[in-house]
C-alpha cells in the first residue's frame, strides 16, 4: 500500500501550493461573484429608493402650487369685496353696471391665468409612476417655478383707489 501511496503522497506534495491557490482563488471569485450580485441589487434599491423621494418631492411641489393658487384665490375674494365696499360707498345702486365690471376684470383674469398654470400641473402629473429621474427633477422644477408665478400674480391685483372728497 505504501507503494500506491508514495507517488500519490509525492504529488500531493509537489502540487500542494499550487492547489490550494487553486482552491482559494476559486472561493475569491465565488465570493467576488456573490458580492457584485449585492452590490447590483443595493444599486437597484438606491435608485427605487430615489425616484419614491423624487415622487414625493413632485407631489409636495404641487401642494406647494395648490396653496399659492389658493392664496391666490383669497386675495382675488378681498380684492373683490373691497371693490364691492367701494362701488357702495361711492357709486349710485342703480349706477352703470359696466364700471363695476371693468373695474373688477382685472381680478377674473388673474384668477384664470392662476387656474391655467396650476392646470399645467395636473396634466403632467397624471403618470408619475411612470417617470424617470430626469423628468421628475424638471417636474420638480416646474412647478416652483409655477408656484412663484401664482404667487406674483396677486401682486397684480389692484385695489380701488381712495376718492377726495
Amino acid at each position: 500500500m505504501e507503494g500506491v501511496l508514495g507517488p500519490i503522497t509525492e504529488l500531493i506534495g509537489a502540487h500542494f501550493f499550487d492547489v490550494t491557490s487553486l482552491i482559494i482563488a476559486s472561493a475569491a471569485l465565488i465570493y467576488a461573484g456573490l458580492a457584485l450580485r449585492v452590490a447590483k441589487e443595493g444599486q437597484v434599491s438606491t435608485e427605487v429608493s430615489e425616484l419614491a423621494t423624487l415622487r414625493m418631492t413632485a407631489q409636495e411641489k404641487r401642494i406647494q402650487a395648490e396653496r399659492s393658487f389658493l392664496s391666490l384665490q383669497s386675495a382675488c375674494h378681498d380684492m373683490r369685496s373691497r371693490w364691492r365696499v367701494h362701488h357702495d360707498r361711492h357709486y349710485p345702486i342703480m349706477g352703470n353696471q359696466d364700471f363695476r365690471r371693468n373695474d373688477t376684470l382685472h381680478i377674473a383674469q388673474v384668477e384664470n391665468e392662476g387656474r391655467k398654470l396650476l392646470k399645467r400641473l395636473e396634466l403632467d402629473m397624471c403618470n408619475i409612476g411612470a417617470l424617470n429621474a430626469e423628468v421628475l427633477d424638471n417636474y420638480i422644477q416646474g412647478a416652483d417655478e409655477i408656484a412663484l408665478k401664482i404667487e406674483q400674480l396677486a401682486l397684480q391685483l389692484s385695489p380701488p383707489k381712495p376718492l377726495l372728497a
